[in-house]
């Protein structure tokens, strides 16, 4: 835990569930910043597109709806909780009246995800949300949101490419469970968690039990 104090925990996602876990257990000698992946739905495979093209900006042509939420076609991405407009009874989703904030918002993260210094930061990645299958991804796209040794390979080598530095400077941590992911029992920086049945936020004691047992 010595370590860890020292270091900016970053969620790269895939989902919700990595920054909420990452909120709950900050402490006051670790720095967990609000980031660009924070409240995406994007699958490994986005993310090192997004990655190896500078993490580009988004015409507003480019933001389609997509089972209800703005989805970005050419990343195949989800922004799950952007683009709505709070008002008095709720909030109201609009594409087109949100945009130029959600754009400068978008840069305004991308800039500080830039801005880390990969020598000092841990990011965690995650594919244990349980909503993912049902709410977000149907039986036909089970890949989406499963994990195998050569996207974490590629996500670290795209990582180390972005922060123009090396694989062996890259602090990735994956969460998973067995059943979504392969290949991946021989990566001492891979945790695997048991099954819980929280509809997104995960179990807290695994994850605790993961923070306590990080390097």
């Amino acid at each position: 835990m010595r370590q860890v104090r020292n270091k900016t925990m970053v969620s790269l996602g895939m989902s919700c569930q990595t920054a909420h876990q990452l909120r709950r257990l900050k402490h006051p000698g670790s720095d967990t910043p609000s980031g660009l992946f924070d409240w995406l739905i994007c699958p490994l495979a986005s993310t090192i597109k997004l990655l190896n093209h500078q993490i580009p900006d988004f015409s507003l042509s480019d933001i389609k709806i997509r089972k209800g939420r703005a989805y970005w076609a050419e990343f195949n991405l989800y922004f799950w909780h952007s683009f709505y407009i709070t008002e008095a009874d709720g909030r109201r989703f609009s594409i087109k009246e949100t945009f130029e904030q959600e754009l400068m918002r978008w840069r305004h993260l991308r800039d500080r995800f830039s801005a880390l210094d990969p020598t000092k930061t841990v990011f965690v990645v995650s594919n244990t949300q349980n909503n993912l299958h049902g709410e977000v991804f149907d039986d036909s796209e089970l890949d989406q949101y499963h994990f195998t040794d050569t996207d974490i390979n590629h996500l670290t080598q795209s990582l180390a490419t972005y922060f123009r530095t090396h694989t062996d400077e890259i602090n990735l941590q994956v969460v998973t469970r067995a059943e979504r992911s392969s290949g991946l029992s021989d990566n001492t920086s891979v945790t695997f968690l048991p099954m819980d049945h929280n509809e997104w936020k995960g179990s807290k004691s695994s994850w605790d039990l993961w923070w306590q047992q990080l390097p």
